[in-house]
């Protein structure tokens, strides 16, 4: 007999319990910007989605604390209702006699005067009951208590964890209950049923049949007959709930059973065509023993694996038995109406596609034939799709797994003065040699500043019981990249787990990360083969030995337009007889399939990047091969596993498998729309560390206390990347001052450095963030100490980056002026992080390297950036002097930013033009020991 376990009844439950359909909640969403902005920020922020509860009782209403989560604003509504009403949730801490005993009181009332009238769907069950004629009338079926009262439930998995994935139990359970009230209800177990032992009084039944509709129209709705035996296939069936009939009678009938008592319900699961929920519906095992027991011995000895419904069973995570319907119908709360939808064999391909976490993510991006779930998470702004961490929740809750448990650790960096002089002393090639692996190993190691983040996420059942654990080695900057990648490697695990079944046997160096429990391959159901098709190889199809256009490398996101067609060839003939099933179909497609071409999924626009095997490698390596703008089409044989998505596709099953029993070709067309090269922070990871931002940082760090800098303006501020890391090192800055056009990037800048300077201790008295263009000249940042302008005049036109040269010099005049901007020379060496080695000896040596990032309008060598530099303090009569970051000066080609630092000859001080000229709005501003304020 298993162990009992504890239970406490939420402040909700017992609201319920004690006021039922009386308490009403209604749930208001509210928005909160100071909960996410800055106090003075004069942008509007939209902060998280908050809500909060008002909770109507017949007496009084209370209204809820700001939550999070809609269902912590009811949770917290219905608890400040139990304090007002003086009652106080007492832990339920039951013993499995105490759940027995439970139990049997559960039943005792389910048969009630009261109950039969309640708003619950197992009253409307009660009440349908009444309306069936012969013996059955008033016979409730026991599958229908044990599916739809969640007390049965909860009462029976403190008897026995097991009944989460066999349902049966709980119906052994219920009877064997049942069976201790004897002057109450009467059992059937042979029957599978309950009934009321007296009649329920005239009065309410009399009562309750004035609101049953008199309607006798006769309505059908789709279903699914999905057979016992796997070589049957799975088809379109209907099931009859006309007014006045027991939809579970109609549901037996199909299933070839006496009636609906002999009906066992599933859990909800999957989504029919308009969203409900489906479940399904089966023949109630034969009852073999009734006595509680958990042992597998007996479970084993109850269950015929002869009759085991391997594709039911897959879909629901419950063992079916016989031949089983899918279908969506059912009574919802306050409602006395059934409600139903239909459910198509389109909808049973697609449930079992979104079993996996590879099927959820080709859901969720609308391409199930062409999308894949990553292999890599690079960056968050090349991911399409719902994250990594969100497809994981989202397989777990499906499974009936606990939500995903994330552990984050971090380990101290080296300092960047120490990491920037070792790698400063690497050569080029040695630096492109370097693996990930050593980047984070000395991550790992390496004493200093800063710190690296690696995250554990452990995968549990609700019983916390492990399924699996999963511990990446690699250390990443940002936490979120820890979580996205941990939570990434248990998705590829289980998806391969999905696809073969056997990853036990795999040595690559992936499954080192991963610890699985023994028990894990029981946790899911076994996929079944789901397709008959011919699962030869591929023909025709484009060679990923091909060249590659130059401007589409790894990491590079592309975006096409693409569809999928089945083509079946004329000249094919059926080898002998052509089955009985296929007549139909025959008679029906003949006339009209020579030659057919028939759509199967398509797609207007779709990114993906290039890399992470993202999408169909087929469309992956065509794309490699094209030019913007450029249409490819090609055909390849079928695999099995591509039948069973086809199907799930198809907006006419029917057609689509007399198709797929022609041996069809599956044509690819597509056409290129676009190419976005690798991100420049993705490039320049693969080569430098730490990144070449935080080199600038230093940079500009030593040039502010070699010159006792006591303000700084940067141009071209952007999020406050810059400002944020210079509060980070002592310096006599006394005035930070940042100019950026954009709302969101100042939004995001004054956040940083309001929870900085509030939090640390700092020389700077004043910050002072303005929206305006670097064009335009603003007095008050004349004669600034220090100027900055990092990676900005790139992203300008080139004639407007002159423009900016000659305005900063000739009407801000800073002591000293720091401009970077990307040397175009080293792109090449940069790219080598993104082009396979493979296509190092096809690509021509006069192609040009693209720009570092789509942005750029433009990129300079050092001989344009340096002719530039030096015209303009020749003309403003300033000094300048060339230097870099990343890579060495004298080594070819370069630094990989490339620096000039301007600064003021001592007799070249001029006077401010005549009037003041402000242009520049205030969009927030902080001084010290009196916060910040609005302009």
């Amino acid at each position: 007999m298993a162990g009992g376990g504890k239970h406490t009844l939420t402040p909700k439950a017992i609201i319920h319990q004690k006021f039922g359909a009386n308490a009403i909640y209604t749930v208001e969403e509210v928005h909160d910007s100071s909960h996410s902005a800055c106090p003075g920020l004069a942008i509007p922020q939209k902060g998280p989605s908050l809500f909060r509860c008002h909770l109507q009782l017949p007496d009084f209403s209370v209204v809820s604390n700001v939550c999070k989560k809609k269902k912590d604003s009811e949770q917290s509504a219905a608890e400040l209702a139990l304090d007002k009403l003086g009652i106080r949730p007492q832990s339920d801490d039951l013993t499995v006699d105490e759940a027995w005993d439970d139990l049997v009181g559960r039943i005792k009332y389910i048969f009630s005067d009261e109950f039969l009238s309640a708003e619950h769907p197992l009253g409307a069950h009660l009440r349908a009951a009444l309306r069936r004629d012969g013996d059955c009338c008033g016979s409730v079926p026991v599958s229908v208590i044990a599916t739809f009262d969640a007390k049965i439930n909860s009462r029976c998995k403190i008897i026995n964890p097991s009944v989460e994935s066999d349902p049966f139990l709980v119906i052994s359970y219920v009877l064997k209950a049942a069976e201790k009230l004897p002057d109450f209800v009467v059992a059937s177990p042979h029957e599978a049923s309950l009934k009321r032992k007296n009649p329920y009084p005239s009065e309410i039944v009399e009562a309750l049949a004035t609101q049953v509709s008199d309607s006798l129209d006769s309505r059908e709705v789709k279903a699914v007959c999905i057979p016992c035996n796997g070589q049957e296939i799975v088809e379109l069936d209907t099931v009859d709930i006309s007014s006045g009939r027991y939809y579970l009678d109609s549901i037996g009938e199909r299933l070839c059973l006496k009636n609906g008592n002999q009906v066992m319900i599933s859990r909800t699961f999957g989504k029919a065509s308009c969203g409900s929920e489906c479940r399904l519906y089966s023949a109630v095992p034969k009852f073999k023993s009734l006595e509680v027991s958990g042992s597998s011995s007996e479970d084993s000895s109850r269950t015929d694996k002869k009759s085991r419904n391997a594709r039911a069973s897959y879909i629901c995570g419950q063992e079916i038995h016989g031949d089983a319907v899918l279908a969506s119908i059912g009574y919802r709360w306050k409602s006395e109406d059934l409600d139903y939808d239909d459910v198509t064999v389109k909808s049973f391909y697609r449930i079992c596609c979104g079993m996996s976490p590879n099927g959820i993510y080709k859901i969720s991006r609308q391409a199930v034939l062409a999308a894949q779930l990553p292999v890599s998470f690079t960056t968050k702004s090349n991911w399409r799709g719902p994250f990594p961490r969100e497809i994981l929740s989202m397989f777990c809750h499906q499974h009936r797994l606990a939500d995903p448990v994330f552990t984050i650790s971090t380990a101290p960096v080296k300092s960047l003065a120490d990491i920037y002089r070792s790698h400063k002393k690497l050569k080029v090639s040695e630096s492109h040699d370097a693996d990930d692996e050593n980047l984070s190993k000395e991550k790992e190691d390496a004493p200093g500043l800063g710190h690296g983040f690696r995250c554990e996420v452990k995968v549990l059942t609700k019983s916390q019981d492990l399924v699996l654990e999963c511990s990446p080695r690699k250390f990443y900057e940002k936490e979120n990249d820890a979580v996205q990648n941990a939570s990434l490697k248990a998705l590829l695990w289980f998806s391969k787990f999905f696809d073969e079944m056997d990853v036990n046997g795999s040595d690559s160096d992936d499954e080192e990360d991963v610890k699985k429990s023994p028990s894990t391959t029981h946790v899911f159901p076994i996929p079944p083969n789901l397709g008959n098709g011919d699962s030869s190889r591929t023909k025709n199809v484009p060679s990923s030995g091909e060249k590659r256009v130059p401007s589409i490398t790894n990491s590079s996101v592309v975006s096409i337009c693409y569809s999928f067609s089945l083509e079946v060839d004329p000249e094919f003939s059926t080898d002998g007889e052509v089955s009985e099933s296929n007549e139909d179909m025959e008679s029906e497609y003949s006339c009209d399939y020579e030659h057919s071409v028939d759509l199967i999924e398509s797609n207007e626009e779709i990114e993906f990047e290039i890399g992470t095997k993202a999408m169909d490698p087929l469309i992956e390596s065509a794309v490699t091969q094209m030019t913007v703008g450029e249409f490819a089409s090609f055909n390849t044989s079928l695999c099995t596993a591509s039948e069973a998505l086809i199907l799930s596709v198809a907006s006419d099953t029917a057609r689509a498998r007399y198709l797929l029993s022609k041996r069809p070709q599956l044509v690819y067309s597509i056409l290129l729309l676009g190419v976005k090269g690798p991100s420049e922070e993705r490039m320049e990871a693969a080569f430098f560390k730490p990144p070449l931002s935080k080199q600038r940082v230093e940079y500009a760090v030593k040039h502010i206390k070699d010159s006792s800098a006591s303000t700084l303006a940067d141009f071209g501020c952007g999020s406050g990347s810059l400002l944020d890391s210079l509060l980070d090192y002592p310096t006599t800055l006394q005035t930070i001052i940042g100019v950026d056009i954009s709302p969101k990037g100042l939004a995001r800048a004054a956040k940083m450095l309001h929870v900085k300077l509030n939090k640390e201790a700092c020389n700077v008295n004043t910050a002072t963030l303005y929206d305006g263009s670097i064009l335009e000249f603003d007095s008050r940042l004349y004669d600034i100490d220090i100027g900055t302008c990092l990676e900005v005049i790139e992203h300008m036109e080139e004639d407007q980056a002159c423009e900016f040269g000659e305005k900063v010099l000739s009407l801000f005049r800073p002591k000293l002026l720091i401009v970077s901007t990307p040397n175009f020379e080293y792109n090449t060496i940069l790219q080598r992080s993104t082009t396979p080695e493979n296509q190092e000896e096809n690509k021509s040596e006069t192609q040009l390297p693209k720009f570092r990032n789509h942005d750029h309008k433009f990129e300079w060598t050092r001989e344009q950036f340096n002719h530039w530099a030096t015209k303009l303090a020749e003309r403003h009569n300033y000094s300048v002097e060339f230097s870099g970051v990343g890579g060495c000066g004298e080594v070819e080609p370069g630094f990989a930013s490339q620096i000039a630092v301007f600064k003021r000859e001592a007799s070249a001080v001029e006077s401010v033009a005549e009037g003041l000229m402000q242009p520049y709005k205030v969009i927030w501003e902080w001084k010290k020991g009196s916060g910040e304020k609005k302009d």
